[in-house]
């Protein structure tokens, strides 16, 4: 139930009176510490809004600096971090291009969002300096991380567990937080070029940082801008993934499990799709033809899944695009403070980001296109064939290879602004208050979508008796004809009559109001570990997305099968008032098996104007029996509201592909329940489930149109999350630190909305039929194949996943012999865990795809005089190839060999020249052993396929911080 409006104003107001501490920083989690580290330095810890020495933090966080950033040789930020075991299953511009662009909805081309702990990015919070940014995503809080300036960087912090108390919503895996530069004062400027072995994959990338103190270094003003440009990589630039060369794993015909050696699931190379070629495929009573009237060759068809292998029909290969997207991005930000006194501190920060990402994915087709016999490029032996049986027309099913591929434009443009006000009350409290505002334009373009008329118009070709030209039936200004009778036919001139690119526009508004307190209650009470600390505020927040599409989408004007998606225009948004409070009780200190001893709690109450209250909890604490070792735990209630589109999405028309579960191929690959549900669901339409396979019906098998929708219906996930850990710091070993976290995640009423296919899936692998998944699927009576789905997010789901983190640094002065910087990032997976509706059966994705169940990163340099040399190992084992439900108590499903992908082994390596203190140049080599993906359909697994990576740069630095 919502709150009257004049008491959300009270209490804004209130907490806007007693305000609080800046926002949250972050410290590095396992810090080398020294010596003359005094005890009583106090910082604002990722995860806190409360200040206290670092060693007293009670959630893990691990934090990667500036300079391992740069040591890296990454100037994608994505995949720097795709390094850190919670953050392994980030989709870099990898899984965002070609035919991953999402899947084929419009303004999500090279997105870069982060995933903690294989949750999902809308679960994951991405902060700047402790503050909320805005979506980059349509109808989404998923953050670009392209928005975020690489160089601008001073650290990234890792928050383990659940962080809706302190900052809110969408933290239920966790926080990143991105703490920027500040108080720079001189030029600094640097810049790198890289490009693969292979000379293609090159990067660009420059960044000049220009800032000054001013009124006695109580003020400064910094502007740093930054270009980055990323050239695309296809897929067919690989030999090991294009066409003939690439391996994929389907059913095999011959599968016996009775005979030693047969198997289930087989590699096989020169994969193709049947009924259909590059070079036109022509059927004629019980004649087959290629487009340029020769006999068709079929290929080798896999009766058990639909595809075929070899002859003259297309090749799979042909229609994965690209593996990265051509990407430019330019960025620009001001950051500006001034501090009038302890009481009075302003500062500001803006910044305007443009990232253009351009990929192409797949080539379009007619299945079929329909020809009079009077068009004079039919070949003679297909027109005879007509003639003889009688026809006015022929059909050809055709895959325009000769027509540029489908592809999308996205320009996103963000604007983002920051004023915030602090300063200190008195000894024992401070206050901030601050206003955020946040914006981004996308503009997303489709390449190359054919227009239903004019292409129809070009294929209607005749010969003018008055010139003996071959022209188009109508006339039209500026027509070309177009001809599809063989392989590479289609004349190029035509390309600008029928091909279009049509615009859409989206925009994403954010503004954030927080104000707070943070201090102690040290002048009336202090306890034997010291004085109580508290930080108590309000926040407002609203939250806006809207989609224009072209109206020549939303006229459905292009040919079929160019356009997966027919959108619609959407607006939707959700404003939120919020309470929060924290306290800190440091009970002990310095006392026997007691140096600390502190408990904490964090509480928020929110508002939200679409789902109404929630409130989200923790408790934790930290005991130190000496100085040496500490624990620390955590034990707290998450909470997500469902997103903009969640709830708002517009009914939209859409299609999908479907390699039917029911399948008699396919059966064997979900859970125990699927083949009776399978017998069950067809013979209940009247099919017949013993001849129920793709190649008695081909038409089963191409995009089925259905709908995708919001639901206004939603409720809020909850998630209840434990942390407990060690921290060991030895005296004996002074700048050596350990620490070891467990974690345990449990979401509940998880918002799930799986792609067409998977709620295929999910309908026959339940314990029943009775579920919302088969209410999604429309099959045909008296046949039973698929002919409808809808697709509607629902709270159906739950999550768990738990493991261990480790996180250790060590530094070694050798004096001579230099200094040695040893950084260890480890992960171990115990659990993921996925049940898709209440009841159903549990899905492990351990070792699943990008989820290895252990994973390190292993980053010693060695420092001596002017010379670094850094070194970087990323490991994880070999994940699993397919689902536990395939292979679980079916040894004959796959050879073991082929059983999970390779082990993850790249090997960087960075060697770094200070020529002198302003001056420095550096080189290094990414994936050293030029480690290639394995065999499969994914092309980054268990490595990116641009192979072997080299890069050079130097930077100078004439200022100092």
């Amino acid at each position: 139930m919502r709150l009257p409006a004049l008491s959300r104003a009270a209490l804004f107001a209130g907490a806007a009176f007693v305000v609080s501490a800046a926002p949250a920083m972050a410290q590095d989690a396992t810090p080398a510490p020294t010596e003359d580290v005094a005890e009583t330095s106090e910082i604002v810890v990722t995860g806190s809004r409360i200040r206290r020495p670092d060693f007293e933090a009670p959630n893990p966080i691990i934090s990667l600096d500036s300079a391992a950033i740069e040591r890296s040789g990454s100037t994608n930020i994505t995949t720097f971090l795709q390094r850190v075991p919670a953050l392994t299953n980030s989709r870099d511009a990898t899984r965002t291009a070609g035919a991953s662009q999402g899947d084929g909805a419009i303004g999500q081309v090279g997105l870069n969002l982060l995933d903690l702990r294989g949750l999902g990015p809308a679960r994951t919070l991405v902060l700047v300096n402790g503050r909320r940014h805005v979506a980059g995503q349509p109808d989404s809080a998923a953050v670009d991380i392209n928005a975020i300036p690489t160089d601008l960087i001073e650290r990234v912090d890792v928050l383990t567990g659940g962080a809706s108390a302190v900052y809110g919503a969408d933290g239920v895996s966790g926080v990143v937080n991105f703490v920027l530069k500040r108080d720079f004062d001189g030029l600094a400027a640097r810049g790198q070029v890289g490009i693969s072995e292979r000379g293609d994959a090159g990067n660009r990338f420059v960044s000049v940082i220009a800032g000054r103190n001013f009124a006695q270094d109580r003020g400064n003003v910094t502007l740093a801008y930054e270009y980055n440009a990323d050239d695309p990589l296809a897929n067919d630039d690989r030999d090991y993934l294009a066409l003939a060369q690439r391996q994929f794993f389907v059913n095999a015909d011959d599968y016996d499990p009775a005979r030693p050696g047969s198997y289930q699931q087989v590699p096989v190379r020169d994969l193709r799709y049947p009924y259909g070629s590059n070079q036109g495929y022509v059927v004629i009573g019980d004649q087959i033809f290629r487009g340029d009237g020769a006999v068709y060759t079929p290929g080798q068809l896999l009766k058990n899944d639909g595809y075929s292998i070899g002859g003259d029909d297309t090749p799979v290969a042909g229609y994965i695009g690209d593996i990265f997207p051509r990407t430019e991005r330019h960025a620009v930000n001001l950051l500006t403070h001034f501090d009038a006194s302890d009481a009075f501190r302003v500062s500001m920060e803006g910044k305007f980001v443009q990232t253009e990402v351009t990929t192409f994915s797949g080539y379009g087709g007619n299945y079929p296109a329909t020809i009079a016999l009077d068009n004079p490029f039919i070949p003679a032996s297909i027109l005879n064939a007509a003639r003889a049986a009688g026809l006015t027309s022929v059909d050809i099913s055709r895959n325009n290879f000769d027509i540029p591929r489908r592809g999308e434009t996205d320009r996103r443009r963000t604007w983002r602004g920051v004023v915030d006000v602090a300063g200190r009350i008195s000894d024992h409290a401070q206050y901030d208050v601050s206003y955020t505002y946040g914006r981004t334009d996308v503009r997303a373009t489709k390449l190359n979508d054919r227009l239903n008329d004019r292409f129809l118009a070009a294929l209607d070709a005749v010969r003018d008796p008055a010139t003996g030209q071959i022209v188009c039936r109508s006339r039209a200004a500026g027509c070309v004809p177009v001809n599809i009778f063989g392989g590479r036919t289609v004349d190029p001139a035509s390309f600008d009559y029928f091909l279009s690119n049509p615009a859409s526009d989206a925009r994403i508004t954010q503004h954030v109001v927080n104000a707070s307190l943070t201090g102690d209650f040290g002048q009336f009470l202090t306890l034997p570990g010291g004085p109580v600390q508290f930080a108590a505020g309000g926040e407002y927040r609203s939250e806006n997305s809207r989609f224009r599409p072209a109206q020549a989408l939303l006229d459905n004007a292009f040919y079929q099968f160019d356009e997966y998606i027919i959108p619609t225009p959407s607006d939707g948004g959700f404003d939120v008032w919020e309470a929060f409070g924290e306290v800190n009780v440091p009970i002990l200190k310095d006392a026997p098996f007691a140096h600390i001893l502190s408990l904490g709690a964090a509480g928020r109450y929110s508002d939200y104007s679409t789902i109404g209250a929630t409130r989200a909890w923790q408790f934790n604490g930290i005991w130190a029996p000496v100085r040496d070792i500490s624990f620390r735990g955590s034990y707290g209630q998450s909470v997500r509201a469902p997103n903009i589109g969640e709830i708002f999405r517009p009914q939209t028309g859409t299609s999908n592909f479907f390699s039917d579960p029911c399948y008699v191929g396919n059966r064997g690959n979900g859970t125990e329940f699927r083949a009776a549900n399978c017998q069950a669901l067809i013979t209940g339409l009247g099919g017949n489930p013993a001849t129920f396979i793709a190649a008695n019906n081909p038409n089963a098998t191409i995009f089925i149109p259905g709908t995708v929708q919001g639901n206004p219906d939603l409720r809020a996930e909850t998630a209840r999350t434990w942390t407990a850990g060690v921290v060991l710091r030895p005296g004996f070993l002074p700048n050596l630190s350990i620490a070891l976290d467990w974690y345990d995640i449990r979401l509940r009423d998880a918002i799930n909305q799986p792609d067409a296919n998977v709620i295929a899936q999910l309908c026959v692998d339940q314990p029943t039929l009775e579920n919302v998944y088969c209410n999604a699927i429309g099959r045909q009576q008296g046949t039973g194949f698929i002919d409808g789905f809808v697709v509607q997010p629902q709270n159906v789901a739950a999550f768990r996943t738990a493991g261990l983190e480790l996180n250790a640094t060590y530094r070694i002065d050798a004096g001579a012999a230099g200094r040695f910087d040893l950084r260890l990032v480890g992960g171990y997976l115990d659990t993921l865990e996925q049940v898709a509706t209440p009841g159903a059966t549990t899905e492990n994705n351990v070792d699943a795809l990008f989820r290895p169940r252990f994973n390190l990163a292993f980053s010693p340099t060695w420092s001596v005089d002017a010379l670094t040399l850094s070194y970087n190992l990323r490991w994880q084992n070999g994940v699993r190839r397919f689902s536990r439900f395939s292979t679980d108590d079916n040894p004959t499903f796959v050879d073991p060999r082929y059983f999970r992908y390779k082990e993850l082994w790249q090997h960087d390596v960075q060697v770094q020249i200070e020529a002198t203190d302003a001056f420095a140049f550096y080189a290094g080599v990414n994936n050293l052993a030029d480690q290639k993906p394995d065999i499969g359909f994914e092309t980054n697994v268990p490595i990116s396929p641009v192979g072997r990576y080299v890069y050079a740069g130097a930077k100078v630095n004439f200022g100092r911080r």
